[in-house]
């Protein structure tokens, strides 16, 4: 299902445990200009506040979506801070806008959102051995031609200040994962049921599913080597390398959140994938807390008692609808803004 990121969806193979109608756009607003690598080849303006983008890269393969949310009543003379919000597996950027609410969540503060593709299974990282699925690289395409992008056609506080990043499922081990990696571009990171330990045997497992083709909806196989490099122990760098729970020294002086569940009551699958990632939560929260890193960590079992989502504790947007609801003032509290 397209509700759910589907990170999980080999977890029990492995055995282990609406669009606003279009109106005219504001005329403040540029027509959005190809550079750093990225080519325009379509802008719609949906409305306002929402303009959606099709681009190409010459670092990854094919065409792909971007939608930016501007602040209400956008104004070119002021400075506003960027979310780069991303997308969980086996899905697109869509789902934050459709399922996930977006829009109407951060309606009326002023801040700047970005929801970019991060492919089926582009597991925000440059492919250590893509071969013939070449270019996928995902990192470069967000971090180092995304942002300059953003920064060059809209007026952004283009410094570290003026900067967060958080994502759900795959897209919360990359807003770890870039952050940890790029320190000095984000004042903010947050991760909503992320899969934060990438040594954890069932988030392995079900990668190495998504690169084989045994995860439904997956796209073409590609070897299991892809993405992080080998998956045997003993070769298996390219992860130890990637993984966000093992890496927290440059977290050091970020706002940081961590959001989990502890597996839906209502949906077994659901909270069979959840729970599997709750583990990575922990070993994240552990290591943060061992380096006398601060974070925010909310473990909130069953259910959310806040937000607009039904929230069961389980692997779903009506977790991270209040997730995202949760943690914009925690964000806006920490990056520079108007």
């Amino acid at each position: 299902m397209r509700r759910r990121s589907l990170i999980g969806a080999v977890l029990a193979l492995a055995g282990l445990g609406a669009v606003s109608a279009p109106v005219r756009a504001a005329a403040s607003v540029p027509t959005m200009r190809s550079g750093h690598g990225i080519t325009v080849t379509a802008e719609h303006r949906v409305d306002a506040r929402r303009i959606d983008l099709t681009v190409t890269s010459t670092a990854v393969a094919g065409a792909h979506s971007v939608h930016v949310l501007l602040p209400t009543h956008y104004r070119p003379a002021e400075r506003y801070p960027v979310l780069y919000l991303l997308h969980g597996a086996l899905d697109g950027p869509d789902s934050w806008l459709t399922d996930g609410d977006a829009e109407k969540l951060t309606a009326g503060r002023p801040l700047i959102t970005v929801i970019p593709d991060g492919g089926l299974k582009g597991w925000y990282t440059d492919w250590a051995h893509p071969r013939g699925s070449a270019p996928q690289r995902w990192e470069t395409f967000h971090v180092g031609q995304l942002i300059p992008f953003v920064d060059d056609n809209l007026s952004t506080i283009a410094s570290r200040r003026g900067r967060a990043i958080a994502g759900l499922s795959m897209g919360g081990f990359g807003a770890m994962h870039y952050a940890a990696r790029h320190p000095r571009l984000f004042a903010y990171a947050a991760s909503f049921s992320g899969a934060l330990d990438l040594l954890h045997p069932a988030v392995r497992v079900t990668i190495v599913g998504e690169e084989l083709g045994v995860v439904p909806n997956s796209g073409p196989p590609v070897a299991a080597d892809a993405i992080f490099g080998s998956p045997l122990a003993g070769l298996d760098d390219g992860w130890r390398a990637a993984s966000p729970a093992r890496h927290v020294a440059s977290l050091r002086g970020m706002g940081l959140a961590i959001y989990t569940g502890g597996g839906s009551i209502t949906d077994p699958f659901s909270g069979f994938v959840e729970s599997n990632l709750r583990d990575t939560a922990w070993a994240m929260h552990r290591s943060l807390n061992a380096a006398g890193i601060p974070h925010f960590f909310d473990d909130y079992g069953d259910g959310h008692g806040y937000g607009p989502g039904r929230c069961d504790g389980g692997h779903d947007f009506g977790c991270w609808k209040n997730d995202l609801v949760d943690v914009l003032p925690r964000l806006m509290a920490v990056v520079s803004h108007p």
